[in-house]
């Protein structure tokens, strides 16, 4: 599960920079080779591909922290419990704000998108918030990424897990 939403967010980060790089040519017209319906075709999909994933990616974390969660209360000693726990606690932390925003980033963006080719709202600010969505996701892929594949290797582990030693970090064992 977690290589197919790593996948969706390869596909998510590309179409990111696609629709960036067609909204860019729009605003330069690149000898007139992009239209304004192509930036749009471009841009709507991956925002609702945006949301998709976030959403999947949150809901991966919710699932695979509720089973942990089972894993743990099975264990007979309270240190076993109380490491796997905190390093749940650890995922959600690091993920859930970023799987929040990361989608909201390009909604956003998008309804910038229509307001300036409205008039309504300068291009530029399109294009700052074009440019934070897409940094918003490649930050987030490279902390969902990493928390996906610890929760894997956790997930494979509770049960035999030997919790580091008081002052040791996860990282250090």
């Amino acid at each position: 599960m977690a290589l197919a939403l790593t996948l969706l967010s390869v596909f998510t980060l590309a179409g990111l920079v696609l629709s960036s790089l067609s909204g860019w040519a729009l605003s330069h017209a690149l000898g007139g080779s992009t239209s304004a319906a192509r930036h749009i075709a471009l841009a709507v999909p991956t925002v609702l591909f945006s949301l998709f994933t976030q959403s999947m990616i949150l809901f991966f974390f919710i699932g695979t922290g509720k089973m942990l969660k089972e894993a743990a209360a099975k264990r007979p000693d309270a240190a076993g419990r109380d490491y796997i726990l905190a390093r749940v606690r650890a995922f959600k932390i690091k993920t859930s704000a970023l799987c929040t925003f990361a989608p909201l980033s390009a909604l956003a963006t998008g309804l910038l998108g229509v307001t300036a080719h409205t008039g309504k709202t300068p291009g530029w600010l399109h294009l700052v918030a074009a440019i934070a969505c897409v940094l918003l996701h490649v930050f987030a892929f490279g902390r969902e990424v990493v928390a996906m594949s610890a929760t894997n290797q956790l997930m494979d582990e509770a049960a035999t897990l030997v919790p580091p030693a008081p002052g040791e970090t996860a990282e250090q064992t």
